[in-house]
């Protein structure tokens, strides 16, 4: 098989400190992306990583983008997750590693575990035969990922849905405590990349699995992260009625007829209340 080319285009100037030096490694990069994919799986990573840090330390970021990916996709397409796991760790926390790298490694592996195209945080329903098996790797591979979002400004809305899915896949094994802790850890009032009904879509959540967890003066506390003033906006019917759906059992448990009484009032005063409540699972009765 012929060898790739190593010639490379550099553009730019280092002199000085003015500019990076940059080298264009898109041809080889082509070449050995589609040598990789007939490779087996560890020459395939050798290969690839040999490759990776040639991008990344040439300043070609398309090419390392491209490179990232593919190397992502070969250990996906084996089906090794534990390969998947170590690489896309490995990757992210190369020295001085781009951050469209990083962004572009998050992005290629959330339609792998979580509806990307939905809702962004649902996960996926295991296919595999294995059961068990393929909801721990599910769950690895989230937990990685929104590890390597942590921190990440860039990353921000991706931190909070997967922070989300991860929330899901621990209460759907039946450990609600860790779901709500793992909620809490995430503020997501201070994102700004993430748009004001998903804010508020996840502060809910927070506020019922720390009702589950029977931690009411958490619960209360959560609850006054939403400004009772958005809730009032178009569109937010169904998310008016889960609210104080949710804040009318804090109150119940506090024995507090007056505001159980506000909350009722904010339930029936909300447009289409009962079809909103049906959603919001209750009935607002």
């Amino acid at each position: 098989m012929p060898q790739a080319s190593t010639e490379a285009t550099s553009s730019g100037a280092a002199s000085g400190g003015q500019l990076e030096e940059r080298i264009d490694l898109s041809t080889e990069t082509t070449q050995k992306i589609a040598q990789a994919s007939s490779l087996p799986l560890a020459d395939a990573l050798a290969l690839l990583s040999a490759l990776e840090k040639r991008c990344r330390v040439g300043n070609d970021t398309p090419s390392l983008v491209k490179v990232c990916e593919a190397s992502l996709d070969v250990c996906h397409g084996a089906g090794d997750y534990e390969a998947l796991v170590s690489t896309l760790k490995t990757l992210s926390t190369r020295r001085s590693q781009k951050s469209k790298a990083i962004a572009a490694l998050v992005t290629k592996c959330l339609p792998w575990v979580v509806d990307a195209d939905g809702d962004g945080f649902t996960p996926l329903p295991t296919t595999s035969n294995n059961k068990e098996e393929a909801a721990t790797n599910q769950e690895t591979l989230v937990t990685e990922l929104r590890n390597i979002t942590d921190g990440k400004m860039y990353l921000e809305a991706e931190r909070a849905r997967l922070t989300r899915s991860l929330a899901i896949l621990k209460e759907s094994s039946g450990d609600i405590a860790t779901a709500a802790n793992v909620l809490q850890d995430v503020h997501v009032e201070t994102y700004g990349s993430i748009s004001k009904r998903e804010k508020i879509e996840f502060i809910l959540e927070q506020m019922r699995l720390t009702l589950l967890k029977r931690d009411y003066v958490r619960a209360y506390i959560v609850s006054n992260k939403v400004k009772r003033s958005m809730l009032d906006e178009e569109g937010m019917s169904e998310l008016k009625i889960k609210f104080y759906v949710l804040l009318s059992q804090y109150h119940s448990q506090q024995k507090d007829a007056l505001e159980l009484a506000r909350c009722f009032h904010a339930i029936y005063s909300t447009a289409s209340s009962t079809a909103a409540a049906a959603a919001a699972g209750t009935t607002a009765v």
